[in-house]
């Protein structure tokens, strides 16, 4: 995505955490709610490509798509505050931002409530012990709540790759066989 794109996801993603946080505080808790409903939401247009296309194609004009919006989590029982967002984004023609909205309001969240978002990157998927172990230590390294996602690349060949507040944590059997070829072609 390219950068005022990203900027722009992230202005909207804390206005719409400021105002979920506002939300909450007058006793609904609504941010991790909506924070469930875009994941959702984003997983969906992933698995709908006709969805997606509808959404975010140029050809299709603001108002269609606030109408199929509407018509989709509406039925759905989405929250309002999520039907505003997907309202806005379509009148606006930036669809398109939704899953980067969704990412940067996921951050926004974890840094209000003093956790931080981390994904290890494995060979083989990772069984819920060892990620919820795995999530436990980087918490006590980072003395944060971590938030860890699992995500499988059979191309590591084994080990793990975790990317955690900006910084990679490679320990893969990859990058191991990478670092002895150089050190091999320098001999």
């Amino acid at each position: 995505m390219r950068g005022g794109s990203r900027a722009l996801a992230r202005r909207y993603a804390r206005a719409l955490l400021e105002v979920a946080t506002d939300t909450s505080r007058r006793g609904k808790p609504m941010s991790e709610r909506l924070r469930g409903e875009l994941a959702e939401v984003c997983e969906l247009l992933e698995e709908r490509r006709d969805l997606k296309i509808a959404l975010t194609e140029p050809a299709v004009s603001a108002e269609r798509k606030r109408k199929i919006a509407s018509a989709i989590w509406g039925k759905a029982g989405a929250s309002e505050l999520l039907l505003r967002l997907l309202d806005v984004l379509a009148s606006r023609d930036r669809m398109e931002l939704l899953p980067e909205v969704a990412r940067e309001f996921g951050e926004a969240w974890n840094a209000a409530r003093g956790a931080i978002t981390a994904e290890a990157a494995s060979a083989v998927p990772l069984e819920k012990a060892q990620v919820a172990a795995l999530a436990r230590a980087l918490g006590r390294v980072t003395g944060l709540e971590v938030e860890l996602r699992g995500r499988v690349d059979p191309e590591l060949l084994g080990g793990l790759l975790v990317r955690m507040g900006g910084r990679t944590y490679d320990g893969t059997v990859r990058s191991r066989l990478r670092a002895l070829r150089r050190q091999l072609a320098g001999a």
